[in-house]
């Protein structure tokens, strides 16, 4: 049965009453509570709520413009004691209208393959599957260090058109569907994302091939994109080990397209891969209001 409730963006007075019923939301807890407070000062971004008759939130999710016409919806939670009563559907859709409202011709959104309930609602509301993605943390062993001339480099200006125009042309550009993870959202890459990632030094190379690493606030280097083939793999991963070493990092999180060597390559690393589908809506822009 559907419940009827209303839909609004959240304020600050409601962080303490969602991150009560979020805290807990898988065994490892939930990254919500500490992103809230910086989604709801971001710009292009909104955190939606849906609330019952007495202005509590019972649902959220966050909604967030990752280029001029790209949206991604992520975080959608519902309260235990009121889940399978349509708050979930009912929320993508506002997120949905919000950001088509800002131009958003996809929306855009990520799920874990195994959890086949969130699948279902998803595919239901007329999201289809665009690609897969699997990601793996590779931990850092100090005493484990790659040759030398396997070691990841920064992109001088130059390289810029010849690491594109490979990945272009590769498995990786058609397995995820010309798409990069940013942490856990994705969005399509185009050239001069590239020519950014070597202005500010997160473009790197080694002969094994190309690869976009950024490092969090946790300690741990970041790969979202990569360009590399079927026997340069193995080493452009020890490169990233080797990089990690260098920087004192916890180790590194990996995502990789869906490509069955680069997933192996992976696997082989020291990684325990963990399938993720990518999901997409197009949606009719309508413009800025």
């Amino acid at each position: 049965m559907t419940m009827a409730l209303a839909i609004r963006a959240a304020r600050e007075e409601d962080l303490a009453d969602i991150v009560s019923w979020t805290k807990a939301t898988f065994e490892w807890g939930d990254y919500v509570p500490d992103r809230l407070p910086s989604w709801l000062s971001e710009s292009d971004s909104v955190v939606l709520v849906g609330v019952d008759d007495s202005d509590r939130p019972l649902a959220v999710c966050h909604a967030v413009m990752l280029s001029v016409h790209e949206g991604w919806l992520e975080a959608a939670r519902v309260h235990p004691a009121h889940r399978r009563a349509g708050l979930g559907s009912a929320l993508n859709r506002a997120g949905v209208d919000w950001l088509a409202g800002r131009g958003a011709r996809v929306v855009r959104l990520a799920i874990e393959a195994g959890n086949s309930a969130a699948r279902s609602q998803v595919e239901r509301l007329g999201y289809r599957q665009v690609s897969t993605w699997y990601y793996g943390r590779l931990e850092v062993d100090p005493n484990r260090r790659c040759p030398a001339s396997y070691r990841l480099h920064p992109v001088p200006p130059g390289e810029i058109d010849a690491a594109w125009l490979f990945w272009a042309n590769g498995d990786l550009a058609v397995g995820g569907r010309e798409l990069m993870a940013e942490g856990w959202q994705w969005r399509r890459i185009r050239p001069e994302d590239l020519a950014q990632a070597a202005s500010e030094g997160l473009l790197h190379q080694s002969p094994a091939g190309w690869v976009i690493v950024d490092q969090t606030p946790a300690g741990w280097l970041r790969a979202g994109w990569l360009a590399a083939e079927l026997d340069d793999a193995p080493r452009l991963f020890d490169g990233l080990h080797d990089l990690a070493v260098d920087r004192a990092a916890e180790g590194v999180d990996i995502k990789v397209p869906g490509v069955p060597w680069v997933v192996e390559a992976l696997t082989r690393a020291g990684t325990q891969p963990t399938e993720v589908v990518v999901y997409a809506l197009a949606t009719v822009s309508r413009g800025r209001p």
